[in-house]
C-alpha cells in the first residue's frame, strides 16, 4: 500500500492480530521449477495478486506480482488480463517480447476505461464494489468472451459508466518473461526482481520512487509536485497502472504524465551461473535487502525442495511483532529457479545435477565463469 490520504496512514489501516494464512502454488516444467506464496499479515485488506504461467506458450514462463493500493481490483485485473495481452500482441509473435510488455503495461490504463472497465473493476474489487456492480454494471451489461479464457478484443459497451475515466486505485507491475536463454523484466513501481547469479544479488528492476532525479523530472514538468516523498503529498511511488487522477494532463502522453504505466524493460541473457530469480513486493524488500534475500534463499535452497516453503519462510521472517512499521505490509514472493540444460558442465557435474534435481534445489556446484553482473542490468 502506497496512499496516504488520511485515514490510510492511520491503525485503522492494521488488524489486531495479523492474518498469517499463506496461500501458495509450486510448479514447474523442463526449463525451470517455482514457488510462490501470498499473506495478508497485518493489513485489514489483501491487496497484492500474481501471476505464474510457466507455460505461457511451448518456449515462454511468465510471471508477475502486482501490488495495489487505495484497493485490490487494479492488481486483480492485472493479474488477470496484463500475461493476456502480452500474449496477443504483435510485437510478441515477431519476437519482440520487450515492446509486447511495454504496450500491454499501457493497455491496462485504456481497458480499465469504460463501461467495460468499470464493469471488470467492480467485479475484481472488494464486497462493497461487488454489490454495487451489480446494480450498476452487470445488469446492464453481459459478460462477453470469457468463456473457456479465451480473450476477445475488449469491445467497448455502452452503458452508465461509459465515461468512466479509469480507477483512482492502483497497482505496481513487475514481470519477468523468460524464453530460452532471453530474460525479460519490464516493472512499473517499486516491487522488484533480482536475480542470483553465483550467490551474488542483481537488481533486475528499480524502484521507481519520487527522489529519482528521472522521475521527479517527469513529476515536475507534468504539473505535479514532490511533498514529503510523496507525489502531490500522496503517493510514494512514481510509476503505476491505474491512479488515473495522475494522468490527466491532455496535452502530454501516456509515458509523460505525472505517473506513468511505461515500465523500464531490461533484457539479460541467462548463463549456467544464474541459480534463481525473486519477484516480490515492497512488503518483502522494505524488511531485507536484495543480497539478504538472495543469501536466506541460498541457505533454504541446501536443505528445502519445495520453493513455496521457502518464500513462506521469507515472510515469517520478516512479519514484524506488532503493527505499525516495516513488516506489515502484504506479502508476495515468487521464487524461479533454472533447470541446468542438457549439456552444461561436465559429464560428473551433469550427474551430480540429476541428483540434486531429484532430492534437493541446485546449489553453486558446477557454476563457472567470471561471475559478472548481467551485462544489460540497469537496475541495481
Amino acid at each position: 500500500m502506497h496512499l496516504i490520504d488520511g485515514k490510510k496512514d492511520e491503525m485503522g489501516v492494521y488488524l489486531s492480530t495479523p492474518k498469517t494464512e499463506k496461500f501458495s502454488e509450486d510448479g514447474e516444467n523442463d526449463r525451470l521449477r517455482f514457488g510462490l506464496s501470498s499473506m495478508q499479515g497485518w493489513r485489514a485488506t489483501m491487496e497484492d495478486a500474481h501471476a505464474a504461467y510457466p507455460d505461457l506458450d511451448s518456449m515462454t514462463s511468465f510471471f508477475g506480482v502486482y501490488d495495489g493500493h487505495g484497493g485490490q481490483a487494479v492488481s486483480k485485473f492485472c493479474a488477470k488480463y496484463l500475461h493476456q495481452q502480452v500474449l496477443q500482441h504483435e510485437a510478441y509473435s515477431a519476437g519482440d517480447i520487450g515492446t509486447s510488455l511495454q504496450k500491454s503495461f499501457l493497455r491496462m490504463d485504456e481497458m480499465m476505461r469504460g463501461q467495460r472497465g468499470w464493469r471488470e473493476l467492480a467485479v475484481l474489487g472488494d464486497k462493497i464494489d461487488q454489490v454495487s456492480g451489480l446494480i450498476e454494471g452487470l445488469i446492464w451489461s453481459p459478460r462477453s468472451g470469457e468463456a473457456n479464457n479465451h480473450f476477445d478484443d475488449w469491445s467497448s459497451e455502452e452503458g452508465p459508466h461509459s465515461d468512466f475515466d479509469g480507477p483512482t486505485q492502483g497497482s505496481t507491475a513487475c514481470v519477468a518473461i523468460i524464453r530460452n536463454k532471453q530474460l525479460i523484466v519490464a516493472n512499473a513501481g517499486d516491487s522488484r526482481c533480482v536475480i542470483s547469479r553465483k550467490g551474488q544479488a542483481y537488481n533486475l528492476s528499480k524502484d521507481h520512487k519520487p527522489e529519482l532525479e528521472l522521475e521527479k523530472d517527469r513529476i515536475l514538468k507534468a504539473g505535479g509536485f514532490i511533498q514529503v516523498g510523496r507525489i502531490n503529498g500522496s503517493l510514494n511511488l512514481t510509476r503505476a497502472i491505474g491512479d488515473v487522477e495522475f494522468k490527466q494532463n491532455k496535452a502530454l502522453p501516456a509515458e509523460k504524465q505525472i505517473v506513468t504505466a511505461n515500465p523500464d524493460i531490461n533484457a539479460v541473457e541467462l548463463c549456467d551461473d544464474d541459480e534463481f530469480l525473486v519477484l516480490a513486493c515492497d512488503g518483502i524488500w522494505d524488511c531485507m535487502s536484495s543480497q539478504q534475500l538472495v543469501d536466506y534463499v541460498r541457505e533454504q535452497l541446501s536443505s528445502e525442495t519445495k520453493l513455496s516453503a521457502i518464500c513462506e519462510r521469507v515472510f515469517d521472517r520478516c512479519l514484524a511483532p506488532t503493527a505499525g512499521g516495516e513488516g506489515c505490509d502484504n506479502m508476495t514472493m515468487i521464487l524461479v529457479q533454472f533447470k541446468r540444460p542438457v549439456g552444461s558442465g561436465t559429464l560428473e557435474e551433469q550427474q551430480e545435477q540429476q541428483l540434486l534435481t531429484d532430492q534437493t534445489a541446485t546449489t553453486d556446484k558446477s557454476a563457472s565463469g567470471s561471475g559478472s553482473g548481467p551485462e544489460s542490468e540497469s537496475g541495481s
